[in-house]
C-alpha cells in the first residue's frame, strides 16, 4: 500500500491515517455549526428541554449504550407520534445525528420533515427499518429550510437520538459570479489562483475522497454509481467510500453500482452484500466500461437536490490523491435524469436489480437524444460514447476557438484531433498542451510536436504519477467568444469513441474556462513551460486585438427574447442553425440596444453572428434556445 515511501514516511503516513480515521468528520471538511445539541442537560422532563426546541414527548436514556459519543445521555422517542422540532435556522447544508433502536421491529420508522415557512412541512427522509445498533446518520438539507422535525412511528420498541449537528458545509462551496450557481470544479493538484478572473480554482490537497464521501452522506433517496475501477483496501482512506455507501444503504438510500468487468474492483468486497452491482461484459468487440459518474437523488421531489459527480478520476489511492485529475459537479435535475437514463440502459432496468437480458453496453446502446441542458443559466452539452459521436464534438470545440486553446490529455491517439489542433495553431490561435508520456508512442504525438514544439507542448513524465486529465479549454481569455471546457472520462482515442462506455460534458462558461485555465497554467509551469498571456475580450479572433466596442448578449440560454447591446449602428445581426442555414437576420439602423424575439424558433443551439457596417466581425457566439 505504501510501496514507494521510505519506512519513516510510511510510519508517519500510517499515524496520520489512524488520526484521521477517528475524526468525527473527514479531514478537509470545513463547516460552520448552526445548531449542535447533545442533550447532556436534558433529564426527560419538559423543564429541561433545550432552548428553542419543542418536544411533543419527554423521555431520555442515561446509559452509554443508548447514547452517542457525547453520552451518557440522549433523547428517547418512547411513543408513536413522538416528535421533536429544532429551533429556527437559515442557510443549512447538512444534518448529522446518532440513533439506535431499542428492540424496534422492521415496521417502526423515523421521518424527518423540513419547512421553509414554519407552517407547511415536507418530508426530507424516512428511515425504515431502524437499526438496533448505534448508527451515525447524515443528510443533505435544502438551503431554503428553516426548521426540522423528527417524528417516530412506533410498532415495537423505542428509539435513542443523540449528537444532533446542523452545519453549513464549506467543503462544498457554490461558485458565485459569472452566472455560475450550480457547478463546482475541483482539482487534486495545485492551481494558480493568481490567474483567477473572480472565482478561484479549488485544489483539494488529499481530500478528494473525503469530498466524495461528503456528497454520499448528503444523499436522501438514490445513488447510482458508474465507475471503471474501485481499488480500496479495508485499511486505507479509500475504504471511506464503501463505509459511506453502506451507511447510506442502512439509512434507506437505494444504491446501484455498475463497474468494469475486466478490472479488479477489489473495493467492491467492502460493500454490504445486499447492494446490487453489475459488471460490464468482457471479450468480443466490446472494450471497457470506462465511465466515471455518480448520480445522487435524481428523482428527488426537491428539484434542487439532484447532483451529478463526474470527471476523470478513477477510485484508487493514486488517482484520487496524486495522479492529475479534475472533478466537475452539477446540481441540476434534468442533467441528473439524463445520466440516470444512460445508467438504466446499462443496468437493463429502472428497478433495483439489474436485468442482464436487457442491459446494453458499448455499441449496443442507443443515443438517447438528451444533449443540451441549462444548468443555472449555463449551457452544458452531454455526450455518451460510443453512441453519440463524441469525437465529432471534440473536433467542433477545437475548431470553435477564436483566440486560445489548451488541452491536457492522458491518452491522445486520434490523429484527427491532433491535425485540428495543429491547424488552429498554424492559423494563429495561441495553443498549448500537456500529454502524458503514455501518448508519445502514438501517431498523434508527432503531429502535435511538429506544430507546437517543445515550447507549447509539454510531456508529463513520472515513475509514480500520471497525467490523467482529459480536458480541452477554448477561448479562456476571450469572453466575447464562446469560452468553454470539455471534460469527462473520454480519452482522445478511437476505442473511447467507438467501443467504450464514456461520458463527456462541454460547459460553455467564461468562469469555468478560467477555473480550468488556472489549473492548466499551474500544470504547464510545473513542467517548465511559460504561457503567453492573451488580452481579454478579443473580438475578431486569431490572436489579434481590435479596438472595437464590447457587445453584450443576454440571457443565454434564452426562452425567447434576446437582448443585444453595444455600438450596433449599421451592423447586421444574423442567426444560423446547426446546419449553417440562416434562420433570422436584421439590420440595425440607429439604436444601441436590440431586443431580438426568437421565441418562434425551435429549441436548440444557434450561432449568432454580428458584423459591423464595414463587414468586419463584431461578435460570433453560440446561443441556446430553451423552452423553460
Amino acid at each position: 500500500m505504501f510501496g514507494y515511501l521510505t519506512p519513516l514516511m510510511r510510519t508517519i503516513r500510517i499515524a496520520l491515517f489512524c488520526f484521521i480515521l477517528f475524526l468525527p468528520f473527514a479531514k478537509g471538511v470545513s463547516q460552520t455549526t448552526l445548531i449542535q445539541e447533545n442533550f447532556t442537560t436534558y433529564d426527560g422532563t419538559s423543564s429541561t428541554v433545550p432552548v428553542g426546541w419543542n418536544f411533543g414527548y419527554n423521555g431520555n436514556y442515561t446509559s452509554t449504550a443508548y447514547s452517542g459519543v457525547s453520552g451518557p445521555n440522549s433523547y428517547k422517542f418512547g411513543a408513536t407520534g413522538a416528535t421533536i422540532t429544532t429551533p429556527v435556522f437559515s442557510n443549512a447544508d447538512s444534518l448529522r445525528f446518532w440513533m439506535r433502536g431499542a428492540s424496534v421491529d422492521t415496521l417502526s420508522s423515523l421521518t424527518i420533515l423540513y419547512t421553509v415557512n414554519t407552517f407547511k412541512w415536507d418530508t426530507l427522509a424516512k428511515i425504515i427499518p431502524i437499526s438496533n445498533s448505534g448508527k451515525n446518520m447524515g443528510f443533505h438539507v435544502p438551503d431554503t429550510a428553516v426548521q426540522l422535525q423528527f417524528t417516530y412511528t412506533k410498532s415495537t420498541g423505542n428509539l435513542a437520538f443523540d449528537d444532533f449537528l446542523l452545519i453549513r458545509d464549506t467543503t462544498l462551496p457554490q461558485i458565485k459570479g459569472g452566472a455560475i450557481s450550480n457547478i463546482r470544479v475541483y482539482f487534486n493538484n495545485p492551481v494558480d489562483t493568481t490567474l483567477s478572473a473572480g472565482v478561484n480554482a479549488v485544489f483539494l490537497n488529499g481530500t478528494l475522497t473525503d469530498t466524495l464521501v461528503a456528497y454520499i452522506n448528503r444523499a436522501n433517496y438514490t445513488i447510482d454509481i458508474t465507475q471503471y475501477d474501485y481499488t480500496a483496501y479495508s485499511s486505507d482512506q479509500l475504504s471511506h467510500i464503501a463505509i459511506a455507501i453502506n451507511a447510506a444503504y442502512n439509512r434507506g438510500v437505494k444504491i446501484r453500482w455498475i463497474y468494469n468487468g475486466s478490472s479488479a474492483n477489489r473495493g467492491l468486497k467492502l460493500l454490504d452484500t445486499n447492494i446490487a452491482t453489475l459488471a460490464s461484459p468482457t471479450g468480443g468487440p466490446y472494450n471497457i466500461m470506462h465511465d466515471k459518474f455518480v448520480v445522487f437523488d435524481a428523482h428527488s421531489p426537491d428539484s434542487l437536490m439532484p447532483i451529478v459527480w463526474t470527471g476523470s478520476a478513477d477510485w484508487s489511492r493514486d488517482q484520487m490523491d496524486s495522479d492529475y485529475n479534475n472533478i466537475i459537479i452539477f446540481q441540476n435535475q434534468k442533467l441528473a435524469l439524463a445520466y440516470t437514463a444512460e445508467f438504466n440502459q446499462m443496468w437493463g432496468d429502472t428497478a433495483m436489480l439489474p436485468d442482464t437480458l436487457n442491459s446494453k453496453f458499448g455499441p449496443k446502446k442507443s443515443n438517447l437524444g438528451q444533449h443540451l441542458f441549462n444548468v443555472g443559466g449555463v449551457q452544458v452539452e452531454l455526450y455518451f460514447s460510443p453512441t453519440d459521436s463524441t469525437n465529432s464534438h471534440i473536433l467542433q470545440s477545437i475548431n470553435s476557438a477564436n483566440t486560445d486553446l489548451y488541452f491536457g490529455v492522458y491518452t491522445f491517439t486520434e490523429t484527427s484531433d491532433a491535425n485540428a489542433i495543429a491547424n488552429q495553431f498554424n492559423g494563429g490561435i495561441y495553443t498549448a498542451g500537456i500529454l502524458d508520456q503514455y501518448s508519445t508512442a502514438y501517431a498523434a504525438y508527432p503531429i502535435l510536436n511538429a506544430a507546437l514544439g517543445n515550447t507549447n507542448l509539454k510531456v508529463f513524465t513520472s515513475s509514480n504519477t500520471i497525467y490523467h486529465n482529459k480536458y480541452l479549454i477554448v477561448d479562456a481569455s476571450n469572453f466575447c467568444s464562446d469560452p468553454q471546457v470539455l471534460t469527462g472520462s473520454h480519452n482522445w482515442s478511437n476505442s473511447a469513441d467507438r467501443q467504450n462506455d464514456e461520458n463527456t460534458v462541454i460547459v460553455h462558461s467564461d468562469t469555468i474556462a478560467n477555473i480550468y485555465y488556472q489549473a492548466f497554467s499551474a500544470d504547464f509551469s510545473s513542467l517548465g513551460g511559460t504561457l503567453t498571456r492573451i488580452p481579454n475580450c478579443v473580438l475578431s479572433g486569431k490572436n489579434e486585438v481590435k479596438n472595437k466596442p464590447l457587445v453584450s448578449v443576454y440571457p443565454n440560454p434564452t426562452t425567447g427574447i434576446l437582448t443585444i447591446e453595444g455600438q450596433l449602428k449599421g451592423s447586421v445581426i444574423s442567426f444560423y442553425n446547426i446546419l449553417g442555414e440562416l434562420v433570422k437576420s436584421i439590420s440595425v439602423v440607429d439604436n444601441k440596444l436590440v431586443q431580438l424575439d426568437i421565441s418562434g424558433l425551435s429549441n436548440g443551439v444557434y450561432l449568432l453572428r454580428i458584423v459591423s457596417s464595414d463587414n468586419s466581425p463584431l461578435l460570433q457566439k453560440k446561443i441556446v434556445k430553451t423552452g423553460d
